[in-house]
């Protein structure tokens, strides 16, 4: 790549054009430079105003930083910064490799901020056949990408188990047939597991298990209960023992919990349940105004500045435990710090740009029709096809999409003056619930004020505070993808 035109001249005096940057002043001493392909650099009052008035060249130990970053592009640095922010972007080209299937829509459980609005237990009609599902993976087959993640949701999928362990069987023949390598994973509330289960899911090598534990029992069945009443915590907690004791050797648990209203104040109970229980790990997950929630949201809702002050402070507490010699993170914090670090994708399709929506994963309902995400399910608005009308090219013709991608891109004018804009992401299907549209106006988008706060909490801490910069780098290290 070579510097042409107008450039030319800068160049050939200087050695050096300024790339796009964005700034966030912390303080004097500490003003922070951010590119679009997620390199970073901090400065003092007098290198920044060297780099504002173009005369970085004279203080050669500034130029040498940052060219090292990307911050001004270079004849010797500039092919490095194109395949940086290339690799930042490679999900664009292999398409999707997160599919997510509903067998059924069906659950035992009525969770009060469920985003699917799953139907009652004895519900008639929500549930897959055979037929659908030998034609979602046919469809999930013909994704550009060699290797898949399908990943079982519902309901509940352990209600319509025959068909998710047939899905499992074809979509294994078929991928081995195809030359492909594809993994498995199931999202239950465990209520519902049973020894036969248990045997077939290890027969099968499934390992990766999900659920949802919200803390405490006095938390946890305030938000996660059953259809005819009473709390579900006793028997999820059950076969959370089970298989992190006696199993753990055949699976590997996850589980996050869901803040609402009821987790507010509760952080260090949250954190030690999930210790208590051999977790190593906990997810902080902001509540999405979604689904049941959306009916509820005066009752288990809160501001944006409650949820992330409950979050900062439970993040102390767990990097508290860190200092002390214990492994223990804290997954949202992890997903940042990968993107900060510029280590590796952590491939959380909410926090990319554009979101993953469609282009990184795509869910197939029981009936074959097929969703931009796991948000977006329940809407119409965010149907893109069935399989059983539609061809894999014609996703991408979809106006739906087309708009998805180019909204959540980050490309607007307001975006590109924010210092976060390459480590931040929003999500059209929470935008458009919450205001109507997937054009976010950003004072009012609940999530990307969240992101923007973390982010930020996250820079001070690197940046202000050295064994917590420790603390969240050796969490990078962690190979946990995100889905």
């Amino acid at each position: 790549m070579e510097f042409r035109g107008k450039d030319l001249d800068s160049v050939s005096e200087h050695g050096y054009i300024l790339n796009n940057y964005k700034t966030h002043k912390f303080d004097d001493q500490h003003i922070l430079v951010t590119t679009d392909h997620s390199d970073w650099e901090v400065l003092d009052e007098q290198e920044y105003k060297l780099l504002r008035l173009r005369k970085v060249h004279r203080d050669k130990k500034l130029f040498e930083r940052l060219e090292k970053k990307g911050v001004i592009l270079t004849e010797e640095n500039v092919n490095d910064v194109v395949r940086k922010y290339r690799r930042s972007k490679e999900f664009l080209f292999r398409g999707p490799t997160l599919h997510i299937i509903t067998p059924t829509m069906r659950c035992n459980a009525r969770c009060v901020y469920c985003h699917s609005r799953a139907k009652h237990v004895s519900e008639e009609n929500v549930d897959m056949d055979r037929e659908t599902a030998k034609k979602i993976v046919n469809f999930i087959l013909k994704a550009p990408s060699d290797s898949h993640i399908i990943e079982f949701q519902g309901g509940d999928c352990l209600l319509n188990f025959d068909i998710t362990e047939f899905l499992i069987d074809y979509a294994r023949e078929r991928a081995n047939e195809a030359g492909k390598e594809i993994q498995f994973s199931i999202v239950t509330n465990l209520t519902m597991m049973n020894e036969d289960i248990i045997r077939s899911l290890k027969r099968r090598n499934i390992r990766g298990i999900a659920t949802s534990l919200d803390g405490p029992k006095e938390i946890h069945d305030k938000n996660r209960f059953y259809v005819g009443g009473g709390g579900t915590y006793d028997e999820t907690v059950h076969w959370i023992k089970r298989m992190n004791n006696e199993l753990e050797d055949h699976f590997n648990l996850n589980a996050l919990s869901t803040i609402t209203k009821h987790s507010l104040g509760k952080g260090r109970e949250i954190v030690d349940e999930y210790r208590k229980l051999g977790f190593n790990s906990v997810w902080l997950r902001p509540l999405n105004n979604l689904g049941f929630a959306n009916d509820v949201w005066d009752e288990i809702g809160y501001s944006n500045e409650r949820f992330f002050e409950f979050w900062k402070t439970t993040l102390d507490y767990i990097i508290e435990l860190n200092r002390k010699g214990e492994e223990f993170t804290e997954l949202m914090s992890v997903i940042f710090a990968k993107k900060v670090f510029n280590v590796g994708d952590p491939n959380m399709v909410d926090i990319m740009a554009p979101c993953g929506a469609g282009i990184g994963q795509l869910l197939y309902k029981y009936n074959g029709d097929i969703h931009t995400c796991d948000e977006g399910k329940i809407d119409e608005e965010f149907k893109l096809g069935n399989v059983f009308e539609s061809e894999y090219e014609d996703l991408f013709d979809n106006e739906t999409l087309v708009s998805m991608v180019d909204i959540s891109s980050r490309e607007s004018y307001v975006c590109n003056n924010c210092a976060w804009k390459s480590f931040c992401g929003v999500c059209p299907v929470t935008t458009y619930k919450q205001q109507g549209s997937i054009v976010s106006k950003l004072s009012m988008d609940v999530k990307t004020q969240i992101y923007r706060r973390i982010i930020e909490d996250i820079f001070r801490r690197i940046i202000f505070e050295e064994d917590e910069k420790k603390v969240l780098k050796g969490w990078t290290q962690d190979d946990k993808v995100f889905g």
